[in-house]
């Protein structure tokens, strides 16, 4: 009897060991095979008023090694590109370059972007300021600011009385979120170009 219980304890034993050996291997990091390796990126850009820019030149540089990939670019279409992370210039005549980051993690992807107007004196960026009514008082305000096309965006806090100024930008449309906390307030449209004020009443719709 004793030599018929050890004997079930042992296959129980073995059992419960390849059970979580199964579990282990189970729970380990999956890695999929047969995704493609390499993209295709389309740029498409539009002046302040919203026309499209015909004639860009679009430049990609791989952030590690800092090669520019222009060789493998046809008018504003990026073919063959591994996946990964670069940095997009954009550039046309009469308008500022451009610069992004740009991540490939899918065989297509579309890319829009705002190309400023060139201004001989250059280094002047956009900001929009002014002023958020009723004054913030106990709550923690925020004003976000996001660009129409193409990604990025940047943010200000909103001091007590109620002002704010986001700089930095690039002349062009925006979308102007309020926010307090996390819950969005106030949303609307700017065309942003140079320095701008603007008044926002809360407690009006």
């Amino acid at each position: 009897m004793t030599f018929a219980i050890s004997g079930i304890l042992r296959d129980m034993h073995a059992k419960f060991l390849l059970m979580i050996s199964t579990a282990l291997i189970c729970s380990g990091e999956c890695v999929e095979v047969g995704l493609p390796q390499y993209g295709r990126i389309e740029v498409s850009a539009f002046s302040l008023i919203g026309e499209r820019i015909p004639n860009i030149a679009v430049d990609l540089i791989e952030l590690g090694t800092q090669k520019s990939l222009k060789s493998k670019i046809h008018g504003a279409v990026a073919t063959a590109i591994h996946y990964g992370t670069y940095r997009m210039r954009v550039s046309a005549a009469g308008f500022r370059t451009v610069e992004r980051d740009v991540s490939l993690l899918q065989p297509e992807v579309s890319i829009r972007i705002q190309l400023p107007v060139s201004v001989e004196c250059g280094g002047a960026s956009a900001e929009i300021s002014g002023s958020i009514q009723p004054a913030s008082g106990d709550r923690v305000l925020w004003v976000k600011v996001v660009p129409v096309r193409g990604s990025g965006g940047t943010e200000a806090h909103v001091s007590r009385n109620g002002a704010f100024v986001v700089s930095g930008l690039d002349d062009g449309d925006y979308f102007l979120l309020v926010l307090d906390g996390e819950a969005i307030v106030h949303t609307r449209s700017y065309q942003i170009a140079g320095s701008q004020r603007v008044s926002l009443d809360l407690g009006k719709p």
